[in-house]
């Protein structure tokens, strides 16, 4: 910019200095201003003579040539200053455009660290409770900001029931929600399960997902989203979001982001149920016979190593084929889920529960009579007699063919006795006893004691 200003000047004072010569050369212009003097002389108010008129020419002209160059160089000034202002406002707009490509390639770095990490994080456990776990930590991280941490849960779609249900939290737990189970067509499930997309709200006051008088517990974090987890075309399961309003602010500008990680979550998630899915029976969530026989296996040799005992319950639903017969195949697996349930309501967290095929039942019952040296079998008689009679309770009264009951036959393993029967030994045993007790009326439990066959009626 200097350069050319200076550059200007130069032309300009050679111009200037060139028409002076001319005008002291051209004798043709002497002879002009005379004839001017001679003209314009009896109009001016003083009398002056052809040399004063010429020094007076002289100075106008002087004067008309300063103002012409104050001019030109206040219009160099201001052509320069708006140049100036025009550089630096590029200069400026490409200092932004660096800093905003910086910012954006240190923020895809950041979200690429996020996706890497979060996948190397789902290839360390494959256990289901593990990777949900995972999956709900993920998903508070990426969705909390400074001001608030994002209250998140997760809400899987249980095949054996077709309902929504709370499975784990994260700063919230089952007490914040209205309630703990819905129908994929309940609000706001019904949404999200329909079209498989996210559902962003600006409050959660839009959705009855959780109780009034809890809300505070969500402090700043008053947005809602809900994220299906999709695979295949099937909603595995929701996500359920409770963040600071800049998450939904930024949801819209960074949604590719925020899609790969649900993808990712709902990979995390197809992994949990799949290895889930591999060891349970379907149709009731117990654990299926292929699995639990590998259980069984492993508690005996454990039961060998620890030197304690263990024991096995068969359990078989009396005249179930008359369910199927008279009322159809759906009854009949509307009966197998709540005798299931009643079975595992009615053993403890330790003891393992399976569905050994059809209408039947296995239960293993570790450290049963552990510490009494008289029977093995007491723990397991009462046990045994407790899903009998919470069986009977439930179907009494109903009329024919659902007035069911449950046979059960029951068998101890003690140490260091038994200590070389396998598993199947100990099942063999269980099933004679089961054979017993259907052969004794049904509704009843047998158990073997190392002294001699027990009924309980």
């Amino acid at each position: 910019m200097r350069v050319l200003r200076g550059f200007l000047w130069v032309l300009f004072v050679v111009a200037v200095i060139a028409a002076a010569l001319y005008v002291a050369g051209n004798y043709e212009l002497t002879d002009r201003l005379a004839g001017l003097f001679l003209m314009v002389q009896p109009w001016l108010p003083m009398t002056f003579n052809a040399e004063q008129f010429l020094v007076l020419l002289t100075i106008l002209s002087l004067l008309v040539a300063v103002l012409a160059i104050g001019g030109c160089a206040a219009l160099f000034a201001v052509v320069g200053s708006r140049i100036s202002i025009m550089q630096q406002k590029v200069l400026g707009q490409a200092a932004a455009s660096r800093r905003e490509i910086g910012h954006v390639k240190d923020e895809h770095q950041d979200q690429l660290e996020q996706l890497v990490s979060l996948g190397h994080s789902l290839t360390k456990q494959l256990e289901k409770q593990t990777l949900i776990q995972t999956l709900v930590e993920a998903a508070g991280r990426i969705t909390s900001v400074a001001q608030a941490n994002s209250v998140v849960s997760f809400w899987q779609l249980r095949f054996e029931t077709g309902t929504i249900r709370f499975e784990r939290g994260l700063y919230c737990e089952e007490a914040l929600f209205s309630q703990t189970e819905f129908q994929p067509i309940d609000a706001p499930f019904s949404q999200v399960v329909s079209t498989q997309q996210s559902l962003v709200l600006p409050s959660w006051e839009q959705s009855p997902l959780i109780k009034r008088e809890k809300a505070a517990r969500l402090g700043s974090a008053t947005g809602l989203m809900l994220i299906p987890l999709v695979i295949e075309r099937s909603v595995l399961g929701v996500l359920v979001i409770f963040c600071h309003p800049d998450i939904l602010k930024s949801y819209e500008t960074q949604k590719l982001f925020y899609e790969a990680m649900w993808g990712e979550l709902a990979l995390t998630l197809a992994i949990a149920i799949q290895g889930e899915m591999a060891i349970l029976d379907r149709l009731t969530g117990l654990l299926n016979r292929e699995y639990f026989m590998k259980r069984l296996v492993q508690e005996i040799d454990r039961a060998n190593r620890y030197r304690v005992p263990l024991s096995l319950l068969m359990i078989d639903i009396d005249n179930f084929k008359l369910v199927n017969d008279m009322l159809g195949h759906p009854q009949g697996d509307a009966v197998l889920k709540i005798i299931a349930k009643l079975v595992k309501k009615e053993v403890r967290a330790i003891d393992l529960v399976g569905r050994y095929g059809g209408e039947e039942f296995i239960v293993l019952l570790p450290e049963t009579g552990y510490g009494n040296e008289g029977s093995v079998v007491l723990g397991a008689r009462v046990v045994a007699e407790r899903i009998r009679q919470a069986v009977d309770d439930e179907f009494r009264g109903l009329q024919k063919p659902l007035n069911l009951t449950v046979s059960i036959g029951a068998a101890g393993r003690r140490f260091p006795e038994d200590r070389a029967s396998d598993y199947q030994d100990l099942v063999r045993l269980a099933d004679e006893q089961l054979y017993r007790a259907k052969a004794a009326g049904k509704n009843t439990v047998c158990i073997l004691s190392p002294e001699k066959p027990q009924q309980v009626t």
